[in-house]
């Protein structure tokens, strides 16, 4: 899971958010949200801020797959593959 993944809404279903690598081919878009997932344990998560830019938001994940984003809520992880990555926000 280590790495910079993007959010693909298009892929989204049941509650679930689908993420891909950033190499993806991903549709035309205004813009796109999007994770990282470091070593050391830290997470970012990267929203839509104003003008569409990115603005990034420090959390921790563990290896148990729980993502925690603060006050703001955590993610659990529901599946992950090399390209594909499912997160169930809470």
């Amino acid at each position: 899971m280590v790495g910079r993944w993007t959010h693909s809404f298009e892929e989204d279903h049941d509650g679930i958010s689908v993420y891909r690598r950033d190499d993806f081919a991903f549709p035309p878009a205004r813009g796109r949200r999007g994770v990282e997932f470091r070593a050391d344990g830290t997470f970012v998560e990267r929203l839509i801020g104003r003008g569409d830019a990115p603005e990034e938001h420090l959390g921790q994940w563990e290896p148990s797959g729980v993502i925690a984003r603060g006050a703001t809520g955590s993610a659990l992880v529901v599946s992950a593959t090399a390209d594909r990555l499912e997160l169930a926000w809470q």
